[in-house]
C-alpha cells in the first residue's frame, strides 16, 4: 500500500482567523502537520489548506472537530499519492 498524503482546504471568515488558528494550533498537538492560505480575492472569506503528511492521516477527524466553528460551507478532502520516491 502506499503512503497517501491528505490535504483538506475549507472557507472561514476573516474575523476568525486567529481564532481558528489557535484551535489548529491546539487540535494538531506538535503533529507535523501544514497550515496554507490561498491569495483570495475576497479578503473577508479565506481559503486555508491543512497538508497531512502520510504518517499523520490519522490526526484530521481531530483537527476537522476542533475547525468544525470556523469553517464556511463544506471541508473538501483530496487523497493523493506519491509518483516518485521524494
Amino acid at each position: 500500500m502506499s503512503k497517501v498524503e491528505l490535504f483538506v482546504y475549507y472557507r472561514l471568515r476573516a474575523v476568525d482567523v486567529d481564532a481558528a488558528r489557535s484551535a489548529f494550533e491546539d487540535a494538531r498537538a506538535g503533529r507535523p502537520l501544514r497550515l496554507l492560505q490561498r491569495q483570495d480575492a475576497d479578503p473577508s472569506l479565506l481559503t486555508w489548506m491543512e497538508i497531512y503528511p502520510a504518517a499523520q492521516v490519522d490526526a484530521e477527524p481531530a483537527v476537522a472537530a476542533a475547525m468544525s466553528a470556523f469553517v464556511q460551507g463544506l471541508r473538501h478532502r483530496e487523497v493523493f499519492e506519491p509518483l516518485l520516491p521524494g
